[in-house]
């Protein structure tokens, strides 16, 4: 061709439509959104430490993560943002995907903020030292109210710290008296393989099979439990739900098949695949 050929637009343009005839799952990412894909997983996003809402397009912030960057620069839930580095972002309709861009950034990088703090009206200058923002998987733990022996243990997703989690969650439980425990797996659409397997594996006797998998290229590779599970005679009961997947389907399955709880709820979603970002 007469004029020079851009190699990788063609390829951003044709690898998804390559892995579209694959299964449903195999996905292309493009190196711009590699980050934001992980995030969820790899529990940590470097960033201000804060939630907030765009009701009224002005960002209001409704929760200050404890410990974390903004929490130390003194920003505290009912703030708003109405500057970023001398922007203004209330009042315009900004999108929220751009204001999350523009409050994210490298680690140990600086972000000025015009903040409007009720009932003054002028703007209070913060200037905060953005950090790692820690991705909590867990989301409840607690003694059943009216059980005092049954725990309740509930978490979103199988990331990088979600075992850590929920056995420092589960020893609690323990210790406040509980002997039986509630894993609620409801909306839990999976993750890491291998945090599914750390936490079957609390639950399960030595030699009790927790998964196997193969592949057409793949050989058979199975996860047995070693034996060194804390929980191995706690009661157990695992809800499910239509979008309980993959890693949660290995943990509910491993606790079915084993015989070693009871599981409540609906048919899950049934994913049964192993992915690996290549």
């Amino acid at each position: 061709y007469v004029d020079p050929i851009a190699r990788d637009s063609l390829a951003e343009l044709a690898v998804p439509v390559l892995l579209q005839e694959l299964d449903p799952h195999s996905v292309y990412i493009p190196a711009s959104e590699f980050a934001a894909t992980n995030e969820p997983l790899t529990g940590t996003f470097d960033g201000i430490g804060v939630m907030f809402n765009m009701l009224t397009d002005t960002v209001q912030i409704t929760n200050v993560i404890s410990g974390g960057p903004s929490a130390a620069a003194g920003i505290v839930a009912g703030d708003r943002i109405i500057t970023v580095d001398d922007s203004t972002i209330a009042g315009v309709k900004m999108d929220q995907d751009k204001v999350v861009g523009m409050l994210r950034g490298t680690r140990g990088s600086t972000v000025k903020l015009g903040i409007l703090r009720s009932p003054a009206t002028d703007l209070l200058p913060v200037t905060v030292t953005r950090g790692a923002i820690p991705i909590k998987s867990l989301e409840a733990a607690f003694i059943v109210p009216g059980n005092p022996e049954v725990g309740y243990v509930k978490f979103g997703r199988f990331a990088a710290t979600t075992y850590s989690e929920v056995l420092a969650a589960l020893m609690q439980l323990r210790e406040q008296g509980a002997r039986k425990v509630i894993l609620d797996l409801r909306g839990n659409g999976g993750g890491y393989l291998d945090q599914a397997i750390y936490i079957a594996n609390e639950f399960l006797p030595k030699g009790r099979k927790i998964v196997y998998t193969e592949g057409y290229a793949s050989p058979r590779a199975d996860q047995d439990a070693d034996g060194r599970g804390q929980f191995q005679d706690i009661g157990l009961a695992v809800v499910i739900d239509e979008n309980s997947a993959s890693a949660s389907e290995i943990v509910a399955g491993a606790i079915q098949d084993n015989d070693r709880g009871v599981i409540v709820g609906r048919r899950s979603f049934g994913k049964g695949l192993v992915q690996e970002q290549i």
